[in-house]
């Protein structure tokens, strides 16, 4: 059973970028719920059919911060959607059962253009 739980994550994240969504099923419980946009979903093959439909390589994320305690590991991340339109601070909150990614949470709070110093807190 996985025990590193951050690392755990980033290798999900990182599968996630290439848009290997086989690799990633291995890491996700059948039962997995995510509760993010743009998924709602409660099944790891929901997920993955909803992932599917996503431009998930040209999506940047630059983590800021990787937090692990218990079964949970909290990361804060700057993103930047498709095309660059879109710059956003995101907080996510993965639950981790059994040595795999169970649920995720996630909040999202766009940057305003021209922010000063955008993500200081993360």
């Amino acid at each position: 059973m996985n025990t590193d739980y951050k690392g755990l994550v980033l290798n999900c994240l990182e599968l996630y970028g290439k848009g290997d969504l086989d690799a990633i099923a291995g890491l996700l419980r059948d039962d997995y719920a995510d509760h993010g946009l743009p998924f709602r979903t409660s099944t790891k093959a929901d997920w993955i059919a909803e992932a599917r439909k996503l431009p998930l390589a040209e999506l940047r994320i630059d983590i800021r911060r990787l937090v692990a305690e218990g079964d949970y590991v909290t990361m804060f991340s700057r993103r930047w959607l498709p095309g660059g339109a879109l710059d956003i601070a995101v907080a996510d909150i993965f639950r981790i059962q059994d040595g795999l990614i169970a649920e995720r949470w996630e909040v999202v709070e766009q940057i305003p253009a021209g922010a000063p110093n955008p993500v200081a807190i993360l």
